[in-house]
């Protein structure tokens, strides 16, 4: 979902379910998610949590 405002200044990564300013936070999110950070709250659901993908060869940051 994107939502109206002010332009950013700044370039705005998606991948999956991530949202980040350059590369490197997107590749921190992915390894955070694996891991079962705790910036990543459970969702209480019998739905099985699915591991975050890499990202492809030459995803541009």
């Amino acid at each position: 979902m994107f939502i109206g405002g002010e332009p950013l200044n700044n370039q705005v990564l998606t991948w999956w379910n991530f949202v980040a300013d350059n590369k490197a936070e997107v590749e921190q999110s992915i390894i955070n998610w694996n891991n079962g950070h705790e910036r990543f709250v459970n969702v209480d659901s019998d739905m099985k949590r699915l591991p975050a993908p890499e990202l492809p060869r030459g995803f541009k940051g």
